[in-house]
């Protein structure tokens, strides 16, 4: 969610993926794109899909369209024609499922070009908890997760901490929980290779776009 360091952790992957040819999806639910900026001073081939989240409603085909772009290697802000993406990194709102990615995917046919590798959910300590009782969503990233970063660990205390692991392993038992600071992880673990098993046991509908939790 807002402010859990989504985009630091991006800045640091993209500064430690030179030399891949990855394309940074960017969302922001605001209608002013902000991190993709960021992100492309870093160096990085970013989209921005702003106004929204990709997995409502009212811009899921919007990312169903920059898939497809992505795929056919058709993207107007990359001057290199020879340039194909090997991957693709997508930031999503904080409001957003990732749960109905299978859904998105399989309804395109776009799982004949592309499959998920991982999720990853950016965890602040400070604000899960109250997160997770006004904001379904919330749950529904970390039922999703493969890997959790417990992110800002520096700014509180070890009970906070631990209480919020406790909670996350109550939600998701399954997924690699790692606690770090400013997203200090490996990048490896966030951009590796293979297949989510997790993406195919989960369902979730597309979202409404005027959802009354926003």
């Amino acid at each position: 969610f807002l402010g859990a360091g989504k985009t630091t952790l991006l800045r640091r992957l993209v500064r430690t993926a030179q030399g891949r040819k990855l394309v940074f999806v960017v969302n922001e639910f605001s209608a002013v794109d902000v991190d993709a900026g960021l992100i492309e001073r870093d160096g990085g081939t970013t989209v921005a899909v702003p106004g929204g989240s990709i997995f409502c409603r009212c811009l899921v085909s919007e990312l169903v369209s920059v898939l497809n772009r992505i795929a056919e290697g058709a993207l107007p802000r990359i001057p290199d024609q020879s340039f194909r993406a090997e991957g693709v990194v997508i930031e999503a709102s904080g409001m957003a499922d990732p749960r109905a990615m299978r859904r998105l995917l399989a309804e395109s046919r776009l799982d004949a070009r592309f499959h998920v590798a991982g999720i990853t959910a950016v965890v602040d300590p400070g604000s899960l908890m109250k997160l997770l009782l006004v904001l379904p969503m919330i749950r529904g990233q970390i039922e999703a997760a493969d890997l959790i970063l417990l992110n800002k660990t520096d700014l509180h205390a070890p009970a906070v901490i631990n209480r919020v692991r406790s909670r996350i392993r109550e939600i998701n038992p399954h997924a690699t929980v790692i606690r770090c600071i400013r997203g200090g992880v490996d990048p490896a673990l966030i951009l590796a290779e293979g297949e989510s098993a997790r993406i195919a046991r989960l369902d979730a509908d597309f979202g409404l776009c005027r959802d009354p939790h926003f």
